[in-house]
């Protein structure tokens, strides 16, 4: 090769640097899902998604944030938690403003709410034993994780594993043969070249 050229990337050395980035993605999404399901277990953990304006600017809307579950008495006012009214299925996320403990073992404390962007609280306290506090938020992540419940998202997720699976089991020596191939036909076959007189 002549001095002051560079090489060129071949086919294999490309095929393998994908192959090697993909299985690092797949394989640090395992972990995420596996630290998920045990801060889940130990901890309770679950993840919200802000879907309105109500905790602006400091929680935006399609912000993710990681909560636990704690005991709504041990709760003090400036903290973040969702909870849940008896009577609803869609969760609040707001920050307390008062607390009022249980009057008695396994009763309920009462949680005064309010959103940061909101000029009252809300209208009524919610009487709960436990809490999902908020430990820390990262902004739009969550518009990414609402995006991925979508049809479109799995359907493309199931052909991405699909031909990962495909690639990966896929016979080596056909693949190298290939590409060897399609090398020799770029950059010449070497074991072809005539020495130099």
């Amino acid at each position: 090769m002549p001095s002051g050229t560079r090489a060129r990337p071949t086919v294999r050395g490309v095929a393998k640097g994908i192959r090697e980035t993909v299985l690092t993605f797949a394989a640090l999404l395992g972990l995420v899902c596996i630290l998920s399901l045990v801060l889940g277990f130990f901890f309770k953990a679950s993840f919200v998604v802000f879907r309105t304006g109500s905790m602006e600017p400091q929680y935006p809307v399609g912000a993710l944030s990681l909560t636990i579950q704690v005991d709504a008495k041990d709760l003090v006012p400036g903290d973040v938690v969702s909870v849940r009214r008896e009577s609803a299925t869609a969760l609040v996320t707001h920050r307390v403003v008062a607390v009022d403990p249980p009057t008695a073992a396994g009763a309920t404390a009462s949680l005064r709410l309010r959103g940061d962007a909101n000029i009252s609280d809300d209208p009524l306290p919610y009487e709960v034993a436990t809490a999902q506090k908020v430990i820390f938020t990262v902004p739009a992540l969550g518009a990414w994780v609402m995006a991925s419940r979508g049809p479109e998202f799995l359907g493309a997720a199931t052909l991405a594993v699909t031909a990962l699976v495909t690639w990966a089991y896929w016979p080596r020596r056909r693949v190298a043969k290939a590409a060897e191939a399609i090398d020799a036909a770029e950059f010449g076959d070497p074991t072809e070249a005539k020495p130099q007189q």
